[in-house]
């Protein structure tokens, strides 16, 4: 079973290794489950005794899980939209040293949700980061986020679809990926000859599709950090010479093509729309 790299993990040796950024934005299927491993990462971070999932030795822990602590805020809509006062209200709350944790802290859920009015405010208190403050911002689509936030965050996906997928098709789909990284337009013959007839229903195919996303986020995130090794797609690596940017267009691809597969549409249509948009 291919395994992708934790969040959490991740966090933490940025934090041991000094090089823990001020900003970060979450991509994620699931807002709720990126949530719970901020909240966990924020506990690690602050706790001054050494941090277990149970910890009962002291308050902090519990001030941070239930969201009480003075020194974290999370933001959540408003309705339809993020609204330019929330984003003072968290401004004025964390414009102090913190005294009851060694950070001030803040989390914007649904950032796509942020309007011009409270995006702009946001922009201003990022360019300015204090050392002694650290932020996550938790989206399901970063293309909603305006440009000028993402490019001042750290940014990292965390799907979890993986957890639903059969792992059957794994070597099916680093098959499909050598054959559209590789041989490009004449995967449009593979397509026909080979892939289609292989396609059992329509569920078949989201999975494949959803297996290629799992894998490139893999190389996503291997990319970011040398250091994770993923021993089921190490027949992938020649893909990392390219840069994040690639993987983050492959991703979108992929997820656009796979929100169109709710539809019914041509099997091939859509896998030849893959090679031919993937040039």
């Amino acid at each position: 079973m291919l395994e992708k790299f934790d969040v959490v993990d991740f966090l933490k040796k940025q934090y041991h290794d000094n090089r823990l950024g001020h900003a970060f934005l979450l991509e994620t299927d699931d807002v709720e489950k990126s949530l719970k491993k901020v909240i966990s990462f924020l506990k690690i971070l602050n706790c001054e005794n050494e941090y277990n999932d149970n910890c009962s030795k002291c308050n902090l822990c519990h001030l941070i899980e239930t969201e009480q602590l003075p020194n974290l805020v999370i933001v959540r809509p408003d309705g339809t939209f993020i609204r330019k006062e929330q984003i003072i209200d968290l401004k004025n709350s964390l414009k102090t040293k913190p005294i009851f944790a060694k950070y001030n802290m803040y989390v914007i859920i649904n950032t796509e949700n942020l309007n011009s009015s409270s995006a702009n405010t946001m922009l201003k208190f990022l360019e300015e980061p204090d050392d002694k403050i650290i932020g996550f911002f938790i989206t399901n689509n970063k293309e909603n986020v305006i440009d000028t936030i993402k490019s001042r965050c750290q940014i990292l996906l965390d799907y979890y679809f993986e957890e639903k997928v059969d792992n059957n098709l794994l070597s099916e789909a680093i098959d499909y990926i050598k054959q559209l990284e590789c041989a490009n337009i004449e995967t449009l013959f593979y397509n026909k000859d080979v892939l289609i007839p292989k396609i059992s229903d329509k569920e078949w195919l989201i999975t494949l599709f959803k297996k290629m996303i799992f894998i490139y986020e893999c190389l996503y995130e291997k990319k970011l950090n040398s250091e994770l090794v993923f021993k089921d797609i190490e027949e992938l690596n020649f893909l990392l010479k390219k840069d994040l940017d690639y993987f983050i267009k492959r991703l979108n691809l992929l997820k656009k093509l796979l929100s169109s597969l709710d539809f019914n549409v041509n099997n091939q249509m859509v896998l030849d729309r893959l090679v031919l948009e993937s040039r």
